[in-house]
């Protein structure tokens, strides 16, 4: 019996999310059951949207709930994008809001039929929680780290965030408070030894 919890506070979305789940299921011949959003921790797909305040939440320890759960995001793209920041999210597989229903079944089907064998999602490496460090930067903030982590020096990561390079300043000041970096020479060191994934391969 494949269980299923939906985390979601659109019902509408949710009611979509059932309707292809018990579509895909049948045509699996599949048995399954849907359980109470408060129930997740019991199933073996739980379908979770991000709250409103993911940007600044605690860990959501995704590591140790994936070694036995498949855990699916729901988002829009445009969120997503941001959670490269919240690495232990964004290497979930997820569900964008702007998806198409033929879309939203292959991507459901393929999970299914994994779950089918005991064959759930790999386990998102234990230490990847460590980079959750940048939770707390603001949206301009972690917009200046990534260009840092590409290699541009402050000068360009002005310029290429059209803004002025004192205020670019005073925000990599706020970044290396809040990491506990004294200078820029550590905060370069940081960036190349625990922020590699924020350059693009």
């Amino acid at each position: 019996m494949l269980k299923i919890a939906i985390r979601e506070k659109n019902s509408h979305f949710t009611h979509g999310i059932k309707i292809i789940v018990e579509k895909v299921c049948h045509y699996l011949k599949k048995d399954f059951c849907f359980l109470s959003p408060e129930h997740h921790h019991c199933a073996d797909i739980v379908f979770l949207s991000l709250d409103d305040h993911w940007v600044t939440a605690e860990c959501y320890q995704m590591p140790a709930a994936t070694q036995s759960q498949r855990i699916i995001l729901i988002c829009r793209k445009k969120e997503h994008q941001n959670l490269i920041f919240r690495p232990c999210l964004y290497m979930l597989p997820v569900i964008y809001r702007e998806d198409e229903i033929d879309e939203i079944t292959r991507k459901i089907s393929g999970w299914t039929e994994s779950a089918r064998d005991g064959n759930n999602s790999i386990a998102v490496p234990a230490g990847i929680c460590h980079y959750c460090t940048t939770r707390s930067f603001t949206v301009a903030e972690r917009q200046l780290l990534c260009h840092i982590a590409k290699g541009h020096s402050l000068t360009e990561s002005a310029y290429l965030l059209k803004m002025d390079e004192n205020i670019a300043r005073l925000l990599r000041k706020g970044i290396m408070k809040k990491l506990g970096i004294r200078n820029q020479y550590e905060l370069s060191k940081f960036v190349k030894a625990h922020l590699l994934f924020l350059i693009p391969n």
